[in-house]
């Protein structure tokens, strides 16, 4: 049987749509809902909205910034469910599509999400190459 937090995370999946647009309204909208009022995300201090963002309001902005730069894709490969540290650990297939220039660039990601009470509390995010991220924008578009 999964745990309440692989349960919330599948009810995540499909509410959101993160293998056709994980920017959209709606992958948005559920991802607010998924998160404890004090979530947390880390993302690669390298990235335009790199740093680490504390509570809801935080995270709306920081994606704010993301999608304006990326349409983004995300494919689980594989999830390892944690219950007893109140852990999922993604392997992603992650595909950004730089809105400026069109370039896409696809890798592979690590997501750890951390939960309370069946709630994600808190994101690190582990991307493989920022590099090749950073490359698929125009000269100076939003790099830190």
């Amino acid at each position: 049987m999964a745990s309440a937090n692989l349960q919330a995370y599948e009810q995540l999946m499909k509410a959101a749509e993160f293998e056709h647009d994980i920017t959209s309204d709606r992958s948005r909208n559920a991802m607010w809902d998924a998160f404890t009022e004090d979530y947390e995300i880390v993302e690669p201090p390298s990235l335009p909205h790199g740093g680490v963002y504390k509570g809801r309001e935080e995270w709306a902005r920081m994606n704010a910034k993301m999608r304006s730069l990326w349409a983004q894709k995300v494919t689980p490969l594989h999830i390892w469910d944690l219950p007893e540290q109140d852990l999922i650990i993604l392997y992603t297939d992650m595909e950004w599509t730089a809105h400026e220039t069109g370039r896409t660039v696809r890798f592979p990601a690590v997501e750890l999400l951390h939960f309370r009470d069946a709630k994600i509390c808190r994101v690190e995010m582990f991307l493989q190459d920022t590099k090749v991220i950073l490359d698929t924008l125009g000269p100076g578009a939003g790099r830190p």
